[in-house]
């Protein structure tokens, strides 16, 4: 083009015109704008509020923003500033910055809404979204975000272009989200923003207090995201190293996880692979160990606006074992079994369990789906191998779901066996299965199981099957013991009403035959209805029965009422019954009490009562200790009954041993320390009895002990010991002892009895028996008259009968003789004693009874026959005769002259007569009157000494003139040999034999020292 002055004049008044009219436009720039932007904001429908507080050529800017209700704007800014310039599209934006933003925002049916911001921002075009060419610069701009997961908020520091080279921080918190059945509390995310080819992208942690999602819960997770947009910020990408402090999901817990996630997709879909390690796995008193999950998810958005999260991999575990807690209880398995037949099994089993401490490795596939908060998880191709040996399979595409809500379901087939447990198949289906165990066998012991079947409901899990046990018990065994085992829901194991039997059962000697018995379950305890029991008992037939057994299973405490054993043929039968026995089962065995135990063992004589005390059943060993009654098992009792305090008894391998202290009951004097020992499996046994020593008072008789010695013995005085032996078996009872003292005093009813010393060997000492030649010594005996230093040789037999073979004692020159003869001890029975007297020596028979005024010579002999009955004792046809002639003489004083004629003469005449011929006969009762008919005849030898009569002369010097005297004496026998206190006073001869001449009664004796002499 070609400028002439014209065109240029014209140009200058344009280009003048045009300042003008710019200058009158920058004069009036603040109102104009104004104008644009208030006509702008009532086009759109806005609500704002600004301050203009600078407008230029290339930058505006603006304050105290506000945009929407005034009471509660959706956006505010302190400031703003705008970049503009000029292209060929007219004015553009070149650069925003902004300071103190505050944005609202809210998600709403999957649609995000600024408010009032919305009706600004430009209309989809259908062009693919992608960040504008704008340099962008803020300083403390905020977001506050609600949404109907939980409301989050944001804030953002950061300058660049949006494409290429914007970098800033954000900050990210949300105290709780929820969506789909999962939860987050205190979620933050803090880390730097960029743009990069309009890529955005974030690195940073995220973080997140607790996590609970489909039944898992996590706590205290950290995830490290370096993650970017597509420019179309519809798409993203990133890799994310996470670690968290524990999560807990299934009954299950993992702490100190750690792993990778790398994630991709879009709002519709998105997915993410992870690799996940926790070095610690538990469930709580189940399992511990450490796992890795290798795993791919699928997050899927459905028409309804809800997402289906889909998740497939692998699982594997290492160092799997039991919890602690748990491994305690199982292997406590073994001694729950202790003492009974299945003893080695549960030991078995407890170290096959304890062998599980070892650790295993698990591997499996997963396959996890999860939608509208409902989903399940199943597992397929699980393996676990433990170090111990043991295994488990499973075959099947899905063997193992689990469901939530609901429960587990089984499919497919599963194989256990190894490290010691026995090779179990299960067959499952749905919520339930079969499983097959092969027999478990285990040191003597087997289990067979029929097919278990079992399900799993609504209310738990239903099992049913039928256990055959063989094993020991103690050192025998039980043999086909069956027991069927029901579960249900809500239900114990074993309830109702069961039918149990055995085959066989041997214990300890102890041979039961088949039996069956009802065994009754409610609650937590079983009760037996009257159990019945038959067998052997070594060679013996038995037979055990109750009237109740009941078994609590809280506590491990049973009771068993009205307890009968009948032992042996009906000949020689053990009979025992117990009111009530109680305890508790313990580790081991079992303790508790028993009351109202009586009994008595076979041939043995003893007849136990009152038994109470506590037992003890510790590793097969039972153990009894308390007090109990023993009495004689005769019709006519050899003893009295005798207590004992400590009773003691140990059953160890079929063999009983058992101590005691025999006691009186009413003093408490010991009487005996009883040792027991018997056997179980043969039948033979053994009792010993030490008696330390008796001793015999005022507070113990020996009829507190024994009847025998009535009406035999009474006052006895002191001490007696030795020792018995009691041998038994099945078909005999045998007994010895040995007893002696070393001295007793004692009254027998032919007088007292002092120092009886001697020792008796019994050859049956129950039955009170002994050999021929037994002695004991006797210091003295006084029926009267002293006797002394005595011995008598017997024999005890059958019966309680005595049988003497004699007895001496010296006496008065001469000898009293005990003769043979049998007594019979029982208390009803009559009992002859005959005692002969032999060549006794007159003069010094009358010295030994210490008479002053008499004086005899002549040698007697005689018997003194003796009946002892329940009417006392009494002397039948007793006689005493002089051997051939003698002398006796009375030189005591007269007292009373007025004894007559014939008086005075005999009374001369005993003063020396001189006989040929004495005979006494006794009879009568020994504790009444004993009459004694005392007949001799002889001359007498000392002059008559003038003897006055009637007439007027006296009678001198008469010699040898025959007397005959015959006396009868009525008198008690303790006075027998007293009768010669009479010739201390002859007036009571003459009376007898001459009643006419009755002496009168005087308070005087006949005779006195004092009296003057005959004159």
């Amino acid at each position: 083009m070609v400028w002439t002055r014209k065109s240029v004049r014209i140009a200058a008044a344009l280009g003048g015109l045009s300042l003008i009219a710019l200058a009158v436009a920058w004069a009036q720039r603040e109102p104009i704008a104004r104008d644009l932007i208030d006509s702008s904001l009532s086009d759109k429908g806005v609500t704002g509020r600004y301050t203009i507080s600078a407008i230029g050529t290339k930058m505006q800017r603006l304050e105290n923003v506000s945009l929407g209700d005034p009471q509660n704007p959706d956006l505010t800014a302190d400031w703003a500033e705008i970049d503009t310039g000029l292209s060929l599209s007219g004015v553009t934006v070149k650069a925003v910055r902004a300071g103190g933003v505050r944005l609202r925002g809210r998600l709403v049916d999957g649609m995000v809404s600024f408010g009032a911001v919305d009706k600004l921002l430009p209309k989809p075009t259908g062009v693919a979204f992608s960040l504008p060419d704008i340099d962008v610069t803020l300083r403390d701009a905020r977001l506050q975000f609600s949404t109907p997961y939980g409301a989050v908020g944001a804030k953002i520091d950061g300058r660049g272009n949006l494409t290429h080279g914007f970098h800033g921080k954000i900050a990210v918190a949300a105290p709780h989200l929820a969506q789909a059945g999962c939860a987050a509390e205190r979620v933050t995310l803090y880390g730097d923003i960029s743009v990069s080819s309009r890529r955005p992208a974030f690195k940073g942690p995220v973080r997140l207090a607790t996590l609970n999602c489909a039944g898992v819960r996590a706590n205290q997770a950290t995830m490290m995201v370096d993650a970017s947009v597509a420019e179309s910020i519809d798409r993203w990408t990133g890799t994310s190293a996470f670690s968290m402090a524990n999560s807990s999901g299934f009954g299950a817990d993992a702490r100190d996880l750690s792993g990778t996630i790398t994630f991709g997709g879009t709002p519709a879909a998105s997915n993410a692979t992870v690799s996940l390690s926790a070095k610690q796995i538990a469930a709580p008193k189940l399992i511990t160990g450490n796992s890795q999950i290798v795993g791919s998810f699928d997050v899927r958005r459905r028409v309804d606006g809800g997402y289906a999260v889909e998740s497939s991999g692998t699982i594997d575990t290492k160092g799997l074992a039991p919890d602690r807690a748990l491994l305690s209880q199982l292997t406590k398995i073994g001694g729950s079994g202790s003492g009974t037949p299945a003893a080695p099994l549960t030991d078995a089993l407890a170290r096959a369990f304890g062998g599980l401490a070892r650790g295993s490795t698990v591997n499996s596939h997963y396959l996890l789906r999860h939608q509208n908060g409902q989903g399940q998880i199943s597992l397929s191709a699980l393996k676990a191998n433990s170090t111990s040996g043991a295994f488990l399979t499973t075959q099947g595409e899905k063997p193992i779901i689990v469901r939530w809500p609901g429960g587990v379901a089984f499919s497919g087939r599963a194989q256990i066996a190894g490290g010691g447990f026995p090779l179990s198949t299960i067959q499952m289906q749905g919520t339930g299965g079969t499983a097959v165990i092969a027999p478990f066998v285990a040191r003597g012991a087997r289990l067979v199981t029929r097919p278990v079947r079992f399900s799993f409901g609504g209310k738990g899990l239903t099992l049913d099957t039928v256990v055959t046990l063989d094993g020991p018990l103690g050192s025998g065994r039980v043999s086909g013991l069956r027991i069927p085992i029901a579960l249900r829901p809500g239900r114990s194991l074993l309830t109702g009403c069961l039918p149990t039997q055995f085959q066989s059962l041997t214990l300890a000697g102890l041979r039961l035959s088949p039996a069956r018995f009802s065994t009754c379950i409610s609650g937590k305890e079983a009760r037996i209805v009257k159990p019945r029991l038959t067998g052997y008992l070594g060679q013996s037939p038995i037979l055990l029965s109750a009237n109740s057994a009941r078994i609590g299973f809280s506590r491990g405490d049973f009771s068993v009422d009205s307890v009968a054993v009948r032992l042996g043929e009906q000949a020689r039968l053990s009979l025992l019954t117990v009111s009530s026995l109680s305890g508790t089962l313990q580790s081991g065995g079992a303790k508790g009490r028993f009351t109202g135990t009586s009994g008595q063992i076979g041939t043995v004589p003893l007849r136990l009562s009152e038994g109470n005390g506590s037992w003890a059943l510790t590793n097969s060993v039972l153990t009894l200790n308390g007090g109990l009654r023993m009495a004689d098992s005769a019709p006519e009792a050899r003893f009295q009954p005798l207590i004992a305090e400590d009773f003691a008894l140990r059953l160890n391998d079929g063999l009983v041993s058992a101590t005691a202290t025999a006691r009186e009951p009413a003093s408490r004097t010991a009487i005996s320390n009883i040792t027991i020992a018997h056997s179980l499996s043969s039948g033979t046994g053994h009792a010993e009895l030490d008696v330390p020593g008796i001793t015999f008072g005022p507070k113990l008789q020996p009829e507190t002990l024994s009847t025998i010695t009535l009406g035999v013995i009474a006052n006895v005085q002191g001490r007696i010991a030795g020792r018995g032996q009691i041998n038994w078996t099945p078909d005999t009872v045998t007994s010895t002892g040995g007893f002696r003292t070393d001295g007793v005093d004692l009254a027998a009813a032919f007088g007292p009895v002092t120092g009886l010393k001697g020792e008796i060997i019994l050859s049956d000492l129950l039955g009170l028996e002994t050999g021929p030649g037994q002695r004991i010594t006797i210091t003295g005996i006084n029926p009267g008259i002293a006797v002394s230093e005595g011995e008598i040789s017997y024999r005890l037999l059958p019966g309680l009968k005595a049988e003497i073979e004699g007895g001496r004692w010296p006496f008065a020159g001469g000898a009293l003789i005990l003769e043979p003869t049998i007594l019979d001890l029982s208390e009803s029975a009559e009992r002859r004693l005959t005692f002969r007297v032999e060549g006794i020596d007159a003069a010094r028979f009358i010295a030994s009874l210490e008479f002053e005024n008499i004086a005899a010579t002549g040698i007697f002999d005689g018997t003194l026959p003796m009946i002892f009955d329940k009417n006392g004792g009494r002397i039948e046809g007793g006689k005493l005769i002089a051997r051939g002639g003698g002398t006796l003489a009375y030189v005591g004083e007269i007292s009373n002259e007025n004894l007559g004629l014939m008086g005075r003469f005999a009374f001369d005449a005993l003063k020396s007569i001189k006989y040929d011929r004495l005979s006494i006969d006794l009879g009568g009762a020994i504790d009444g009157d004993i009459v004694t008919k005392i007949s001799f005849a002889g001359v007498n030898q000392a002059p008559i000494s003038g003897v006055r009569t009637k007439l007027p002369i006296k009678i001198y010097g008469l010699t040898n003139i025959p007397f005959i005297f015959n006396v009868t004496i009525t008198a008690p026998f303790r006075q027998l040999f007293e009768m010669t206190r009479s010739f201390n006073d002859p007036s009571l001869l003459i009376e007898r034999m001459i009643p006419s001449l009755k002496v009168p009664n005087t308070d005087k004796p006949v005779q006195q020292k004092e009296s003057d002499p005959v004159r």
